[in-house]
């Protein structure tokens, strides 16, 4: 019996090393092996509901990465707003200053 996939060539050689010189014989290419043999044994229904759950996932994170973006963007402005101030602030402070010194 030829070996269906690489991962199952890695177990038989660590678990059943005898058996497994048995299965490389009967097995034609090692280079065309999947890594993986999709498990055919999960139901349609199943698989759907697997489906639907990494696309919910999907959706959380990429919501939450929306977010993300809009939070930094809303920061980023803030920040350009108070150094405005600050700046302005400064200046009528320089004025005051400046008037005083005259006095």
């Amino acid at each position: 019996m030829p070996f269906k996939s690489k991962a199952q060539q890695r177990f038989m050689y660590s678990q059943h090393p005898e058996l497994a010189k048995e299965f490389a014989e009967a097995t034609p290419n090692f280079n065309k092996l999947p890594e993986h043999v999709k498990d055919n044994k999960t139901k349609p229904k199943e698989r759907q509901m697997k489906h639907e759950k990494k696309e919910h996932h999907k959706k959380e994170h990429h919501a939450k990465h929306e977010d993300h973006k809009h939070m930094h963007h809303h920061h980023k402005e803030m920040h350009k707003h108070h150094m405005k101030e600050l700046a302005h602030h400064e200046k009528m402070m320089k004025k005051h200053e400046h008037h005083a010194k005259k006095k």
